[in-house]
């Protein structure tokens, strides 16, 4: 059930649709937190694996006497060269996997802290028009201040809008590229921001819409929901079809049964030839 379907908000009562709209933010929680604790086991598993290899490898260079070479023409040599490869080897994966472990913590914590605006957040377009307003609101405030800088009275201009003192003399001084006011790179840099925005409000609407689009495809169940468009197959796919799901972006998610990837762009027309390739 899509919230921004209009047709679906008119036959829905404001509780039903307070309900749906709760459900949907409780879903959205439930796949950040499950993304967050996935990363953390990853890193927890990572770090054991490292931490175990560099124990042994520490292991094992302790049963070789400090400062001993490896004995060239000996009957040991071969052997002793493969123990030390061994060792460096133990050295090298248990210290990647530890910076594995690290990056992958990293991630856990910025997913838990981020306040970016994920596309299947349920609350994403009234955040998004929030931004785009304050964004708005500021570059309007710039176009005034260069008004205010080229005027024949600038400091009794910047007054009127409330700017004094050290702010006001930084920006009637000229920058290293000879700017006064706001450079006009950061106006043409927020200009650009917001039809970004504005380009992403529309994009994240036409997904809301298609919410609840199905279609079959041989044996193959193609359907839209959570921003996600996703495959059920009756059976494992084959390792051709498994690639190009891979190739087009989709991963397989044990949660819902099903190939699923972020909606949007190309992804009902990859399902579709993917559906047909394995058909």
């Amino acid at each position: 059930m899509t919230i921004e379907n209009g047709e679906t908000m008119k036959r829905l009562s404001e509780a039903e649709l307070t309900e749906t709209i709760d459900a949907a933010r409780a879903r959205y929680q439930s796949r950040r937190e499950a993304r967050i604790d996935r990363l953390s086991r990853r890193a927890a598993k990572k770090r054991a694996e490292g931490e175990a290899r560099v124990e042994r490898a520490h292991a094992m260079a302790s049963v070789i006497p400090l400062g001993q070479p490896i004995l060239v023409g000996h009957h040991s040599e071969g052997r002793d060269r493969r123990y030390r490869a061994r060792i460096e080897d133990n050295y090298s994966k248990g210290f990647e996997a530890i910076k594995e472990a690290d990056e992958l913590d990293r991630r856990a914590i910025a997913a838990d802290s981020s306040t970016a605006i994920s596309s299947d957040d349920p609350d994403a377009i009234s955040r998004l028009e929030e931004k785009h307003k304050a964004l708005s609101a500021e570059r309007d405030k710039w176009k005034a201040i260069n008004r205010a800088v080229r005027s024949k009275h600038p400091k009794g201009a910047l007054l009127a809008l409330g700017i004094t003192g050290p702010l006001a003399d930084a920006l009637l001084k000229p920058d290293a590229m000879g700017y006064v006011g706001v450079p006009p790179y950061k106006l043409t840099n927020r200009s650009a921001e917001l039809r970004r925005i504005t380009d992403r409000i529309a994009s994240i609407k036409r997904n809301q819409e298609s919410d609840g689009r199905s279609e079959t495809v041989g044996d193959v169940r193609i359907e839209q929901a959570d921003n996600r468009v996703r495959l059920f197959f009756p059976e494992k796919p084959s390792a051709e079809v498994r690639d190009a799901l891979k190739r087009s972006g989709f991963r397989y998610a044990p949660s819902e049964g099903a190939w699923q990837r972020f909606a949007g762009g190309s992804a009902w027309y990859e399902a579709k030839r993917i559906a047909e390739l394995a058909s």
